[in-house]
């Protein structure tokens, strides 16, 4: 049996696996783009060593991983998403910025880890921290230069990594959003995490809530697959992890339900898990060129088979206070 990266237990359990051309239909359509695909394919096999790829979960901290669990690198990114998309507002940045607003930031330093194009930051520059207290890191090149043409420090470089070279409690804060599912040596994460951490200061985490992924993989939508995302965190895994360095989780909160915004996601997800079945029709039609046709006919047949929904929504409708996106976590160094 694998051992928890979370919280070091040996009891854990394979929930399914997942194949390497199954993980590869998940990124990129094999009909649209079929050299890409091929590359992706074998470059998911050299990750893992094999065709294959488990996912386990903790029977003691509910963490659920990966097996093996290895991020995808650049070149796993540059395959399977080389034009990333970011949202301008999400609840964990409003959540955080409500937050930040009772801390008192006049004076103090922050890095944003995976800031995209930096719209997080953009949020709380100027009204919370000075431009010139604010950090950022990012590998995409493209978000490296939107950053950059905002006047960011910016390191391009992975924080655990000798490159990255701010000095020891160089920060009073550090943002990371949606970003620490995507990472394996967890142990090294927290360990930079707490020497980059000024004395009193705070991590703010968000990640994919494990009971949404949950709901999604159980009702026929999508699987939140590897090597992009290898973690699955819960509130008992980052408690487990903060007490190991000496690190203090003070808020654990689920986001709020929105039904209307579960519904559009909802739909759409279920018609690409769908797609990532060969031979189907939902499939055929996410394959065809990019065009305005292709994607009328996405929405119409996504529309069409949105009744077969209802039972999985009806499930939802009964669990709706846990099916919040996100899973948002404070996390604090104490002196």
């Amino acid at each position: 049996m694998s051992t928890c990266p979370a919280c070091g237990s040996g009891s854990t359990a394979k929930l399914f696996e997942v194949t390497a051309d199954q993980a590869s239909r998940s990124f990129v359509s094999p009909r649209q783009y079929p050299d890409r695909s091929r590359k992706l394919i074998s470059h998911l096999s050299l990750l893992w060593g094999r065709d294959t790829c488990d996912i386990r979960k903790c029977a003691d901290c509910g963490f659920g991983f990966a097996d093996p669990f290895v991020a995808g690198g650049a070149e796993f990114y540059n395959l399977a998403a080389p034009h990333p998309s970011y949202p301008t507002m999400k609840w964990e940045y409003a959540r955080t910025i409500e937050e930040l607003n009772g801390l008192g930031t006049s004076g103090k330093t922050a890095i944003d880890v995976g800031a995209g194009f930096g719209y997080f930051l953009d949020h709380i520059k100027d009204k919370l921290f000075r431009a010139s207290d604010l950090y950022a890191v990012d590998y995409n090149e493209a978000a490296q230069q939107a950053l950059r043409s905002k006047g960011y420090k910016t390191f391009s470089v992975d924080l655990r990594e000798d490159g990255f070279t701010p000095m020891k409690e160089a920060f009073d804060v550090i943002f990371m959003f949606q970003v620490f599912e995507h990472m394996d040596r967890v142990d090294d994460v927290f360990a930079r995490l707490k020497y980059l951490l000024k004395a009193h200061g705070s991590v703010f985490i968000a990640v994919p809530n494990d009971i949404r992924t949950h709901y999604m993989e159980g009702h026929g939508s999508l699987i939140d697959m590897p090597p992009n995302h290898i973690g699955r965190w819960t509130k008992e895994a980052f408690d487990a992890v903060c007490r190991r360095h000496g690190l203090q989780l003070s808020i654990c909160e689920r986001e709020p339900f929105n039904l209307l915004k579960f519904l559009r996601e909802d739909i759409v997800d279920s018609f690409l898990r769908r797609a990532e079945k060969p031979g189907s029709v939902s499939e055929f039609v996410r394959g065809l060129p990019r065009s305005k046709a292709q994607r009328i006919g996405q929405a119409v047949i996504a529309l069409a088979l949105s009744p077969s929904r209802l039972p999985a929504w009806a499930y939802a409708a009964r669990n709706s206070s846990t099916l919040g996106n996100a899973l948002w976590v404070k996390i604090d160094k104490g002196a």
